[in-house]
């Protein structure tokens, strides 16, 4: 069987490849800098800014480790990332499974009202948000932390998950409920294995967003083996002068489990987001 050969690419498509090439780089040139200038000296820093190192100070990342206490903000971190994105995500897939399979009073209304999350902006709700938590006793714990960022980010994972579940068809499901499954069964067992690629894409993109998030953090957490990492990078900062070397090198130790977490799955990241958006 002859191998077909490939249609030459036209000018257009060098053009957009080209296009998309430079943006990329533009967009990513800056984590790039972040990350040698972390192994560059003060000096070296604001005399040579875009070389790379002459010398790489391996020695940056052990001192800014030790000095900003990363060890503790990685587990904080870490802590609240894992359980925020467990509860939003499960939730969001309930929820989403019960818009688009389950028959009840005020559904369209429950869903458009639950909507409203996205137009909202966090400092929006902050006061609010902080005296809810005083009168709960939750301020300086990390579950103020938790639920906030399960909630917020709820919104869009349940736009995104019932997208998903539009764009399934029903006939398994259905087959399982004539069998004798019950609702429940039917979710679990049926419905979550289905659309477990766009539970991935909603676990990597909130992971992102609640490893970041920082105004809530500052708000509600003031006892310091309690912060987290983006409250933590604060340390690095003083009132007359900056360390950049150990800043640049905390901001790499911060950011480069997040991106090669996102490298990892941006095939399922994308599969999940290509599959949402095709309801």
């Amino acid at each position: 069987m002859s191998r077909v050969s490939e249609r030459p690419r036209s000018p257009r498509e060098w053009l957009q490849l080209g296009v998309a090439g430079a943006v990329v780089l533009v967009m990513f040139y800056p984590t790039v800098w972040m990350v040698y200038s972390s192994f560059k000296s003060n000096r070296e820093i604001f005399r040579t800014p875009f070389a790379l190192p002459s010398e790489w100070r391996w020695s940056n990342l052990v001192e800014a480790w030790q000095v900003g206490g990363l060890g503790t903000l990685y587990l904080n971190s870490l802590l609240v990332t894992t359980v925020a994105v467990a509860m939003c995500v499960l939730f969001a897939t309930a929820a989403a499974f019960a818009f688009t399979r389950l028959e009840f009073p005020g559904r369209r209304w429950y869903f458009r009202a639950l909507l409203i999350g996205l137009l909202l902006p966090p400092p929006s709700v902050a006061i609010a948000l902080f005296t809810q938590l005083r009168d709960l006793q939750l301020l300086n714990t990390p579950w103020a932390l938790i639920f906030p960022g399960a909630a917020w980010s709820l919104s869009l994972t349940v736009f995104l998950m019932r997208s998903y579940f539009n764009s399934m068809r029903p006939e398994m499901e259905e087959a399982a409920r004539l069998d004798g499954a019950n609702t429940f069964q039917i979710f679990w067992s049926i419905s979550v294995p289905m659309v477990w690629p766009a539970m991935l894409t909603m676990i990597v993109l909130n992971t992102i967003n609640i490893w970041n998030e920082l105004l809530f953090a500052l708000l509600f957490i003031t006892d310091d083996n309690l912060r987290t990492l983006p409250v933590g990078l604060v340390r690095f900062s003083g009132l007359h002068s900056t360390d950049y070397a150990l800043v640049f090198s905390a901001l790499t130790i911060t950011t480069l489990p997040i991106l090669i977490l996102y490298f990892i799955l941006q095939r399922h990241v994308i599969a999940g987001l290509t599959a949402t958006a095709m309801d």
